[in-house]
């Protein structure tokens, strides 16, 4: 099991097109979202609505996106998928461990998170449970099936925005 922390993952460049994307998407109005009501119910248990939108695999978003993602882990996106992931208030995921996959990454796109709004990410090293708090341009590589969660968003947080895909 590893977990793998990256500072500005993305270039700067790069990260703001997709917080930019991320925005335009959730305001235009006629995308459609996929929510975390298709996931397992355990790992969905009582959050709010997660929303997703895949990056269209066409386009030169996805395409740069990918080309950053696997230059940098040396890994092939598992089904070419990228994914915005929308955290909205309340919502999180319980504890668990990707079992499906043979890694996850996470990439924070906010460009500030403060501590009192949640939605930390958690994970467990020798039983001891450890935090990391969301911030710009941040990026978690999980292999290896660790047992993770992340913590609810609070009220006053906002939305947080992530890149997800899967190894």
């Amino acid at each position: 099991m590893m977990l793998t922390q990256y500072e500005n993952f993305f270039t700067d460049h790069l990260c703001n097109e997709l917080l930019g994307t991320a925005r335009f998407l959730m305001e235009k109005g006629d995308y459609v979202f996929a929510t975390n009501l298709r996931w397992n119910p355990l790992i969905v248990k009582d959050s709010f609505p997660v929303f997703m939108h895949a990056l269209n695999i066409e386009s030169n978003l996805y395409r740069e996106c990918k080309h950053q993602i696997e230059t940098k882990i040396q890994l092939p996106i598992k089904n070419d998928c990228i994914m915005i992931y929308y955290w909205t208030r309340l919502s999180y995921i319980p504890w668990h461990d990707d079992e499906n996959h043979t890694g996850a990454l996470t990439v924070y796109l906010n460009e500030e998170w403060d501590e009192d709004w949640g939605g930390y990410f958690l994970y467990k090293e020798d039983e001891t449970i450890k935090a990391i708090l969301p911030k710009k341009n941040f990026a978690l590589l999980q292999q290896g099936g660790i047992k993770h969660a992340t913590t609810p968003v609070h009220l006053n947080g906002g939305i947080r925005f992530t890149i997800q895909t899967f190894f």
